[in-house]
């Protein structure tokens, strides 16, 4: 078997750059994702996700390979969901890890893996805003209480994406407004986009904001302050 090694490489080794390879065959990626699978310990488990990886020029064909690779992990039940969580920590394609995670455990578990991936994040890692982001949008399309609190300490990102897709993430929830009124009335947020989009926040909820000396001169363009409330003009 060593000897076989030597000539055609370790299998799993093998298995493992082939289902993400762009240069191989539709069916050799899905044979070698089969194989994997077959093979069943965590590392080979874990290397399905690579598939995951690539993304192919034809859309609709990618699509289906992932669709397909998706199901067959799903199948091979908790396993999966536990090669999932080892995948979505080392990579920013965590959208289809979480998705297997939804299926064999629930959307609660997937909402949990979420939430596991936002803390490992670091608010001062200025230079990767782009899994703290995505991970946030995600969670902006579900409801936990938790999300609140693992979003917030993301509202002060040097990243105005993050600080963004933060308060989408935290209004989202059932709230009352309190936890985003500092950055509505911060004269350090020099951001036009986010404090428009707090200003609409607070017009359309309802929430009111303090009398603040700043924020009564510096309003958001298109809203008015009017009895402790923000309105749009």
């Amino acid at each position: 078997m060593a000897f076989l090694d030597k000539i055609f490489g370790n299998p799993l080794k093998r298995h493992s750059r082939r289902v993400g390879t762009r240069d191989a065959q539709p069916e050799d990626r899905e044979a070698s994702a089969r194989w994997l699978l077959d093979n069943g310990t965590p590392e080979a488990m874990t290397a399905v996700f690579n598939r995951f990886e690539l993304q192919l020029e034809h859309s609709l064909k990618d699509k289906k390979e992932k669709e397909l690779v998706f199901e067959m992990l799903v199948d091979m039940g908790p396993p999966a969901a536990t090669a999932a969580r080892a995948f979505a920590k080392s990579s920013v394609h965590f959208q289809w890890p979480v998705a297997v995670i939804d299926r064999i455990e629930g959307p609660a578990a997937g909402t949990r893996a979420l939430i596991e991936l936002l803390a490992a994040q670091r608010i001062e890692d200025e230079f990767k805003p782009e899994k703290k982001r995505t991970l946030l949008l995600f969670l902006a399309e579900r409801k936990d209480p938790a999300i609140v609190e693992a979003a917030s300490r993301f509202l002060s990102d040097f990243d105005e994406g993050v600080r963004h897709a933060a308060i989408e993430a935290i209004a989202a929830q059932d709230v009352d407004g309190s936890l985003l009124l500092p950055g509505l009335v911060n004269p350090r947020e020099e951001s036009t986009r986010i404090r428009g989009r707090l200003a609409e926040l607070f017009a359309q909820r309802g929430w009111p904001v303090s009398d603040d000396a700043w924020l009564a001169d510096h309003v958001p363009i298109g809203f008015r302050l009017a009895d402790g409330l923000l309105v749009a003009r």
